[in-house]
């Protein structure tokens, strides 16, 4: 049977991020989508003055309209809330439909390069910190994982001791499993590392750096990740896939850097996706 996920995310309408990251993955994938947009954005908040719509009162109609239909989830994915006030919408969805089968996948979108978003306060960190709790999966950036175990956060490499003890401390939010992205083993790499239950280390995958900020390759790596999950992978492989995946994007990124900005290029590397998420 097709699965089907509840993807909480916003609208950014220039940048290849959020739900226009997150919706053709899964597509591809053959992993039925319905979103439960938090936000309109104009563009990623990386351009200047872009505009942004609260969309709470939406998702709130939105979930009455839903009361009257026969609706699960084999999982949900919560990433970027506009607020700590959306946090109530978010428990409502939970109350409905988290259900011992449906996984729930937390991106706690608050930060990146060692400093917080402007939108992010001590009420929703707070926030994310519970919904950590309930998830079975977890996927902090460097700078998220230091937000949620209230540590300072360092630039350089990753070791492996750094890396098993921050990942048990993810782990001991509530989760079940925490994957962290955006980590370096040494200069020139980036990739993620895994720890779930019955792993007595962190698994850690690598990839060559690509020069720039490429603003939704953390959407990418989610939602790739997440399929790989949904399809009967294992944590370690689908972590795999994902960090893979990255660098099948950013092979066709403009070498000089200049449209970093708007996001990967990741839409032809949806094919080399599918390819090894089909793989025996």
């Amino acid at each position: 049977m097709q699965k089907h996920i509840l993807v909480i995310q916003d609208i950014s309408f220039i940048g290849r991020c959020s739900l226009l990251a997150a919706l053709p993955v899964f597509n591809a994938a053959g992993i039925r989508v319905t979103p439960l947009p938090t936000a309109l954005l104009s563009s990623h908040t990386g351009f200047p003055q872009a505009y942004r719509r609260d969309l709470t009162q939406d998702m709130g109609f939105a979930l009455e309209q839903w009361a009257s239909m026969d609706l699960c989830f084999d999982a949900i994915h919560i990433g970027y809330l506009a607020g700590a006030h959306q946090l109530d919408v978010i428990n409502e969805v939970l109350f409905r439909y988290k259900t011992e089968e449906c996984l729930l996948f937390v991106d706690p979108v608050m930060g990146d390069w060692g400093k917080a978003y402007s939108y992010c306060d001590d009420a929703l960190l707070q926030g994310m910190q519970q919904l950590c709790q309930k998830a079975d999966v977890i996927l902090p950036n460097r700078t998220e994982a230091a937000m949620l175990l209230g540590d300072p956060y360092h630039k350089g490499p990753d070791s492996p001791k750094d890396l098993l003890r921050q990942l048990k401390l993810l782990q001991n939010l509530g989760s079940s499993s925490a994957v962290m992205t955006g980590i370096s083993g040494q200069p020139g790499y980036i990739g993620a590392a895994c720890l779930s239950p019955g792993m007595q280390a962190p698994k850690a995958f690598f990839v060559t750096q690509v020069k720039g900020a490429w603003p939704g390759t953390g959407d990418l790596f989610a939602a790739a990740l997440e399929a790989a999950l949904l399809l009967g992978r294992n944590l370690e492989q689908a972590c795999d896939i994902a960090v893979r995946f990255i660098a099948e994007c950013l092979k066709n990124a403009d070498p000089e850097h200049k449209t970093a900005r708007f996001g990967a290029p990741f839409e032809q590397a949806l094919p080399w996706l599918v390819d090894k998420l089909l793989e025996e």
